[in-house]
């Protein structure tokens, strides 16, 4: 009997256009085109999806963190908020079509430049790009 090899699971990947089989996602939404030491100042946001156990069963969830620089007690302070029911998504699709929706919506208001860490890079590799935003139709007067 053949026995088929075991396939690792897939890890950390990059950009809600990303296929959702993958299980985790992790973003950081900026304003600023290269964030620079005075960037920092304004805020950004992280974007996740990941899966936990919860209750013995698995869920998907998402998550956004938005983030700003304190100048005075020199450190970045950090809220998080749950994008997701309390034992989350029950699909990974699910939660992916939320993360899309999220980026979108932070995309409208202006945090268009994306960090995308790619950890199954050989090099020190960052993947910065910016998020197409769709055009409201204009009204015809």
């Amino acid at each position: 009997m053949m026995q088929e090899p075991n396939q690792a699971p897939k890890r950390i990947v990059g950009g809600a256009a990303a296929d959702p089989k993958y299980t985790r996602l992790i973003e950081t939404l900026y304003k600023t085109k290269t964030p620079e030491t005075s960037a920092w100042a304004g805020h950004y946001f992280e974007l996740t999806l990941g899966e936990e156990t919860v209750d013995g069963k698995r869920g998907y969830f998402v998550r956004e963190t938005q983030c700003r620089w304190d100048a005075a007690a020199q450190h970045t302070v950090r809220i998080q908020y749950t994008l997701s029911p309390r034992g989350g998504y029950a699909t990974v699709e699910e939660a992916h079509e939320i993360y899309k929706q999220r980026r979108a919506s932070r995309a409208q208001r202006g945090f268009v430049h994306c960090y995308m860490p790619n950890y199954e890079a050989t090099t020190r590799y960052r993947k910065y790009t910016c998020i197409e935003r769709e055009v409201p139709p204009a009204s015809s007067a």
